[in-house]
């Protein structure tokens, strides 16, 4: 059976995912005030720069005339910050209001803050409750933990695939393995992430415009990883404006056969050793423009790249009941594993339903060497 504090995390949890690929650098966050069984207030943090969601759902409370915290407990998916930003400490204003109680469910990653503001609030008289809901709460907080941890945007890669784990046929057509269902949710992935990468060869062959369109939304940065090879000035990416489009390239060649109607931000990088850039390299120079979060959807190289660097932080695989045979093309190419020993496995596994299809998400268990 649900507990209280639960039930309002719950809600709280489900406030912070609108903030998914809106707020970085900083974290999505939601909270919920609450006077016995009642909410009076409730936020989430919409975007880098604007107030935090404590303060959004103290707002909200002051808006039906509220202003008496002293009997209140704020639910936070996050712990509350103690030091000066783009916004002043949240936990000095929870102490200032008054609260009498803070429910908090997972502390922040970010050493400037990590565990001071729990001290604080205690040490200020209010009673502090951390780690209810901890699982959900550190989820929806996982590509703000990598970005602060590990200095480079956190990696999730997707991709559809037939049963027999083949994402397209022969002749390199694709279109379409998976179902409407499922296309609807690599849109709203889009949507909760930075940047979208996929492959040079993956954008001639479907000639995509990673966008988003087939839920409400906003598009992410298109990031196309190409070598040396010209590609098609009459590329959608080239053209349509829709979204800030970057490709990495080791040629000072002019990179497509045309003029694009479109910006083209280049990235330049070494390819003395051969071969394509290091995905580290890119989620790194990602995260120092604050861009915390990617998805990569593509090609087979690529993919198989992420596992090989163990950069891929979350997978999202959707299975069609379709079979292409031999022929087609794997949906990873790389050499993982020679043995049942050296298979990767995945934590935290997830099944669902998408339509006809079936989508499996997990975090690699990558091995330490």
């Amino acid at each position: 059976m649900m507990s209280a504090d639960e039930k309002f995390m719950r809600y709280a949890l489900r406030l912070g995912r609108r903030g998914l690929g809106r707020t970085s650098p900083n974290p999505p966050v939601g909270a919920v005030i609450v006077i016995g069984d009642r909410i009076i207030g409730k936020g989430w943090h919409r975007r880098c720069g604007l107030p935090h969601a404590e303060i959004e759902a103290i707002k909200d409370a002051e808006r039906k005339g509220i202003t008496d915290f002293s009997g209140a407990t704020m639910y936070v998916t996050l712990e509350p910050c103690t030091h000066y930003g783009r916004t002043p400490p949240c936990a000095e204003e929870l102490v200032r209001r008054g609260f009498k109680r803070v429910v908090i469910g997972t502390t922040d990653p970010n050493p400037v803050v990590n565990g001071r503001g729990v001290s604080f609030l205690r040490s200020s008289g209010i009673e502090v409750v951390v780690g209810v809901l901890e699982r959900e709460a550190k989820r929806l907080i996982e590509h703000f933990r990598t970005f602060i941890t590990q200095k480079r945007a956190f990696l999730a890669v997707k991709w559809a695939q037939s049963i027999d784990g083949k994402i397209a046929c022969e002749d390199g057509s694709s279109q379409w393995i998976s179902s409407d269902a499922a296309r609807r949710f690599a849109h709203k992935l889009r949507d909760t992430h930075d940047v979208v990468i996929v492959g040079a060869g993956t954008v001639m062959a479907d000639n995509p415009r990673l966008t988003v369109r087939l839920v409400k939304g906003r598009n992410p940065v298109r990031l196309i990883v190409g070598g040396r090879r010209k590609l098609s000035a009459s590329l959608e990416v080239f053209n349509d404006n829709a979204a800030r489009t970057i490709l990495v390239t080791p040629s000072n060649e002019p990179f497509c056969d045309g003029e694009p109607r479109g910006k083209v931000e280049i990235w330049r990088y070494d390819d003395s050793g051969g071969g394509l850039p290091r995905l580290r390299w890119i989620l790194r120079r990602l995260a120092s423009e604050g861009l915390t979060s990617a998805l990569l959807e593509g090609g087979a190289k690529l993919i198989g790249a992420a596992f090989e660097e163990k950069v891929a932080d979350r997978i999202y695989a959707i299975v069609s009941p379709k079979i292409i045979g031999s022929s087609g093309i794997n949906s990873v190419e790389a050499r993982l594993a020679a043995t049942m020993d050296d298979v990767l496995g995945l934590d935290d596994v997830t099944v669902k339903k998408l339509g006809e299809d079936v989508l499996i998400t997990g975090i690699p268990r990558y091995k330490v060497r």
